[in-house]
């Protein structure tokens, strides 16, 4: 191809992004902060997510090249890269916008609440209504083992769930100046990993799990624990 070819080429290329559908503007930031926070995506991003979305529930992980979502999602696959930097990036936006609507929810409810045990239960409230959403679920337990094969994919994947337990974390221990203690913390990290495990028995076994009753008793446990974990500050400490 000639240099004259190759620039018509380009600018071509260029005029297809911005006639997808959406101006032109900066892609979405990586995943990092609390899930939950950041505004609504560009609507050609969305339906790519979405279209990633659909694939993956019908036939699969394998299924997930860019070209097969840019045409479930009726746009240039080269807008995969555009909005999320790439295939990869596009995985772990999906992950974590399958527990975002949620989570945002939450993030919205907290700075109404006044009583820990309020805030107990929001945190346990969430926890339901994640697992009540099945098809998620499925749907994250088929991406997870191949994010954690990649390294790199690993270390973001991380910083999301960081992000989970940090969102948990605040919500327990509400707006003290204080930082939150360690036991606040294992709490935290503790309801994700409760969520995540009911959610395995309750994909092999549907039903098998009395939810509500399980996770009364978790809001009861960790009322009990904040409730020595406050005790335990340091005279003076608000």
């Amino acid at each position: 191809m000639t240099e004259e070819g190759k620039q018509t080429a380009a600018r071509r290329g260029r005029e297809t992004l911005r006639s997808a559908g959406d101006t032109v503007r900066s892609p979405r930031p990586s995943t990092t902060g609390l899930p939950g926070a950041g505004p609504g995506l560009p609507p050609t991003a969305q339906r790519l997510l979405d279209a990633a979305r659909r694939l993956l529930a019908r036939s699969g992980f394998n299924s997930l090249s860019v070209e097969a979502i840019g045409r479930e999602a009726g746009e240039n696959k080269a807008l995969i890269r555009y909005y999320f930097g790439s295939k990869n990036g596009l995985l772990l936006a999906l992950v974590d916008g399958l527990v975002s609507d949620t989570l945002r929810y939450t993030r919205q409810r907290l700075s109404a609440l006044s009583s820990q045990e309020d805030r107990s239960r929001l945190i346990v409230e969430t926890a339901e209504a994640i697992l009540a959403d099945e098809e998620s679920y499925r749907l994250l337990f088929d991406l997870l083992p191949r994010l954690l094969e990649n390294p790199s994919m690993a270390k973001q994947l991380a910083e999301l769930y960081r992000g989970y337990r940090e969102l948990n974390t605040r919500a327990l221990w509400a707006d003290r100046s204080e930082e939150a203690p360690d036991e606040v913390r294992n709490l935290a990290a503790m309801t994700v990993a409760l969520t995540d495990g009911l959610a395995v028995q309750l994909l092999a076994e549907p039903g098998s799990v009395d939810i509500r009753g399980m996770l009364a008793m978790w809001q009861s446990f960790v009322e009990s624990a904040l409730a020595s974990a406050s005790a335990a500050r340091p005279p003076g400490t608000a």
